[in-house]
């Protein structure tokens, strides 16, 4: 069986697809799948979402190449009919990962998305049980951000059921062969109090090659396991003795279609580390919350292709009855998969017949009369399951909600090229929009764009937090980690109070190379001043998310305690930070620009050693081990997830945490007298 189809007749290459002698009945090219209404054609053995019809006499063998495109097919007499792939595969993929396609086949998954669900979860024989079938109708249904944000609509959850927005996001990358990793930095432990209110949620992510994304087969059931035994972990810590080993189910479940033993029994090998991890990390900043709202173990069931997915067969798996011991978390994949493993073969073209739009895959994807001279599709679409997936190589900027607020105007133009400045001109509405409110909001909104960071006077925001004049009335001091600054950040003369204001230019993401290493010391020296002095200190960026995010977390990991809420140890209110001229030979009392930090300090720590000099200094000043990090990779993984905590939004780039690790693990300040 093909794990990834789903099918246990799916075709592979070169493999041969043979139609016998029925009631001249037409071919599947001629009449179709439609897909639109799975529950009204015929039933596949298999898959009660595809049926197939039969072909009609004489008897018709396809043959199916090495990249998974039927290349020829016969009337039996030898003679070649018009047929696929005429239209060579290349082309076909190119079109395919057109804007058009990808948005033709998100909305094609997105019709019905729950009712399917619901039906695959209530009347399969793998979870037919009471307990779906009265609980699952009111379980909110949630995205796995990024791809599963495009299938669902603001519509999706009902009134009936209230939820705030909770951001959910396991990473395919976590559960990937040979890493089978529990993220610090993306515990999802909000995913807990919706299970806690509700006793499940459907969950929707999706693949193009794969039948369940990893995030569904690998990363979410490792976690539901560390979750599972770290509970009774801190229930044995307080002293809670009430829930023996045994009623309460630790196992670990993935989906056996996907999954081998031999894989299942190397991943569950190395669940209590991943506990341990987790465990001695302290990155759960609320036990005692977590044993209060997982009352249950939590447990994922999958969904796919229409059919709830088998997990593996331990004893704790068997007996419908135990459903209700669970708190569930539904995976579901709304796309369709035709055809063998290869992803190639899952794309199919879908005619778009008559004025009500209804939509009928054509298994042979003869699309030559549906293609215009400039490859241009004008009556249908290829059909790319997982389209949403890498929506930044595709999409022109559109984002999910865009997609979804202006639903209507993006799917009515009929060519690729008419859709793409279609896209084009909702984006530019919207980054017009977002211009207009940044000018246009008032000082209460610059205030919404903020959080403070523990018990310090420390805040984190967005590059309008720190709009002048109105931020001075907030802060004292502030830090702008942009390559932009508002012009008049200077207050006038006559203003109640000292300012000071410092810009690190340093650009965002992949687009800064050292810029980000080079200011850091710059930027520590400035929040250790200004917080000694007890101000009230803003460092920002231009959304809040990244680089700002990125100074933070250099200072917390150098001057907190790892433990919720932040606050700074001891030892900071007595740091010398004059005492750094005495490394360079070097003093001046001139102020640089108007920051509080000596001209003198900030060139010294600008130099090419400056970075060294700052470490050396540091350890100097705590007394701690120069051969001793202040920080490592696991360690950051920590402090941001603390950071998290008040400021929600925290979303360093790959870019900003590898600065970081290069900026702790250097060595070269050993070197220095």
């Amino acid at each position: 069986m093909d794990v990834n189809s789903g099918h246990d007749d799916a075709p592979g290459a070169g493999e041969q697809i043979e139609s016998a002698d029925t009631d001249n009945k037409p071919t599947a090219g001629e009449q179709g799948i439609n897909i639109s209404h799975p529950a009204s054609t015929k039933k596949h053995e298999n898959n009660p979402d595809i049926a197939v019809a039969a072909a009609k006499k004489p008897k018709v063998v396809q043959q199916r190449g090495h990249d998974g495109d039927t290349v020829s097919k016969h009337d039996g007499h030898g003679k070649t009919m018009n047929h696929p792939n005429n239209n060579n595969s290349r082309q076909k993929r190119k079109l395919a990962y057109r804007s058009r396609h990808r948005l033709l086949s998100i909305n094609r998954d997105a019709k019905d998305l729950k009712q399917r669900a619901l039906t695959a979860l209530t009347t399969s024989n793998k979870t037919k049980h009471d307990y779906f079938a009265i609980n699952c109708n009111s379980w909110p249904w949630l995205p796995n951000k990024q791809c599963g944000s495009w299938y669902l609509s603001p519509q999706n959850n009902d009134e009936s059921t209230p939820i705030k927005q909770t951001e959910v996001y396991f990473k395919s990358t976590d559960g990937h062969v040979g890493t089978y990793a529990i993220s610090l930095k993306r515990l999802n432990l909000p995913l807990l109090e919706v299970l806690h209110q509700f006793g499940g949620c459907f969950l929707v992510d999706s693949s193009v090659r794969k039948l369940l994304p990893d995030s569904f087969s690998r990363t979410i059931p490792i976690w539901c396991a560390v979750i599972n035994r770290i509970v009774l972990k801190y229930r044995a810590s307080m002293g809670m003795d009430d829930i023996s080993d045994d009623d309460w189910d630790t196992q670990l479940y993935t989906p056996s279609s996907i999954v081998s033993p031999e894989e299942h029994t190397e991943i569950s090998n190395l669940i209590d580390s991943r506990v341990e991890l987790l465990y001695q990390s302290k990155a759960i900043v609320d036990p005692q919350r977590l044993v209060q709202i997982v009352t249950k173990p939590v447990r994922a069931i999958w969904i796919a292709n229409g059919l709830v997915q088998y997990d593996t067969t331990t004893p704790c798996s068997s007996g419908q009855g135990s459903r209700g011991k669970f708190f569930t978390i539904a995976c579901f994949n709304p796309s369709y998969y035709f055809g063998g493993s290869s992803s190639k073969n899952h794309i199919h073209w879908v005619d778009i017949k008559g004025d009500d739009g209804v939509e009928v895959v054509n298994v042979t994807n003869n699309v030559t009369n549906n293609v215009t001279s400039n490859g241009d599709s004008t009556k249908g679409y290829y059909y790319t399951p997982g389209a949403a997936d890498d929506d930044a190589s595709w999409g022109r900027g559109l984002s999910a909600s865009l997609f979804w607020e202006n639903r209507e105007r993006i799917l009515s133009p009929s060519t690729e090229d008419g859709t793409d400045a279609m896209i084009d001109s909702i984006v530019n509405e919207w980054q017009q929009q977002q211009q207009n409110d940044d000018v246009n909001n008032d000082s209460k909104s610059s205030l919404n764009n903020m959080d403070k960071i523990g018990d310090m006077n420390l805040w984190i925001g967005s590059r309008r937090a720190g709009r002048p004049p109105e931020c001075w009335e907030t802060f004292d001091a502030i830090l702008n980690v942009t390559e932009n600054e508002y012009s008049n950040m200077k207050p006038k003369e006559d203003f109640h109070k000292a300012t000071y204001y410092l810009q690190l230019p340093v650009q965002e993401g992949k687009k800064d190379k050292i810029e980000l290493e080079r200011w850091m010391p710059v930027g520590l020296a400035f929040l250790i001043t200004h917080l000694q002095q007890k101000r009230r200190v803003l460092v920002h960026c231009a959304q809040g998310r990244d680089r700002s995010v990125g100074i933070v977390l250099a200072f917390v990991a150098l001057f907190c305690p790892p433990l919720f809420p932040l606050k700074v140890r001891l030892e900071f209110e007595s740091l010398d930070i004059g005492s750094i001229h005495e490394f360079a030979n070097e003093n001046d009392n001139n102020q640089y620009l108007i920051s509080g930090l000596s001209s003198s300090l900030v060139g010294i720590l600008l130099k090419e050693n400056g970075k060294d000099l700052f470490l050396k200094w540091m350890h100097q000043q705590l007394q701690t081990s120069i051969d001793k990090p202040f920080a490592s990779k696991d360690s950051l993984r920590i402090v941001l997830h603390l950071v998290r905590q008040d400021r929600e939004n925290a979303e360093p780039t790959r870019s900003t945490m590898q600065k970081l690790n290069r900026f702790f693990m250097s060595r070269g300040y050993r070197s220095l007298k």
